[in-house]
């Protein structure tokens, strides 16, 4: 199913444990110690850049995997984030660039993985999560609009997230706290089936994203935004192992699952 020259897997499987100064720092972030928390090769986000972004946490507060707002009660993530989870072990942070400082915390009531989810394949790999209260929206807080078209191929997307800045083969998990992001490339799904030998988990609902080599996502990305043309586009699913090698990324496809959406959100 996956080529013997590469292993994939979801973006919010757990990292190795980092060095002591790594580990504190996860920690103190709330972090757990098998986490990471930034795009390798990615920049620095400012406050109020990405304002849409949301990050997933576990209880007590476990950063664990990123979301997109997309209106006043809903954040779209991935499915193999929040497959089994409940609603009352679910935090979502929004309005900061910072893990551990500025942002809102709200609780949530109730989460929605797709009906037709392959943890095997990663098919259909979106999960929506419903806040208990109304998240508030102004300069650093606000939704961002769903893709309205099938993206065949484009330059200059944007990804962000928190997860881990080295590659998995490159030591300790590095934590910094502050969201990271890159300009990445939407390749065509025959470029994307070609590259990666006929996998037979590249579905039509995806979209595969390409990089230079030492910089693309990693750990901790999953559910995080692809964002192309003021939209979002696509839902980190699972990255190359190593992280940022020059075989593409693959991120679920939101204008696959518009009707979807739609339904659970009315």
């Amino acid at each position: 199913m996956i080529s013997v020259k590469l292993v994939t897997l979801a973006l919010c499987l757990g990292l190795v444990a980092g060095s002591p100064a790594a580990t504190k720092a996860a920690r103190s972030l709330g972090h757990d110690d098998q986490k990471g928390n930034r795009i390798v090769g990615g920049y620095d986000a400012v406050q109020g850049q990405f304002p849409y972004q949301v990050s997933m946490r576990r209880l007590p507060n476990f950063h664990f995997c990123g979301g997109s707002i997309i209106s006043s009660r809903w954040v779209l993530s991935a499915a193999h984030c929040t497959i089994g989870m409940e609603p009352a072990g679910l935090n979502v942070y929004v309005g900061s660039v910072r893990l551990e400082t500025g942002g809102v915390y709200h609780r949530t009531m109730r989460i929605v993985n797709h009906p037709l989810y392959d943890a095997a394949t990663i098919e259909n790999d979106i999960s929506l999560a419903q806040t208990v209260a109304p998240i508030v929206f102004n300069e650093y807080t606000q939704p961002i609009p769903l893709g309205s078209s099938y993206v065949l191929s484009g330059n200059g997307a944007v990804i962000s997230g928190w997860g881990r800045s080295n590659t998995m083969d490159d030591g300790p998990a590095q934590v910094p706290d502050n969201l990271q992001y890159l300009t990445v490339d939407i390749l065509t799904m025959e470029e994307c089936r070609a590259e990666r030998n006929g996998s037979n988990n590249i579905f039509d609902s995806v979209m595969c994203v390409s990089s230079p080599a030492g910089q693309g996502a990693c750990s901790g990305d999953s559910g995080g935004p692809l964002v192309f043309d003021g939209m979002v586009h696509g839902i980190a699913s699972f990255v190359r192992v190593p992280c940022a090698t020059d075989v593409s990324d693959v991120y679920e496809r939101v204008y696959s699952h518009l009707s979807w959406i739609t339904v659970i959100t009315l």
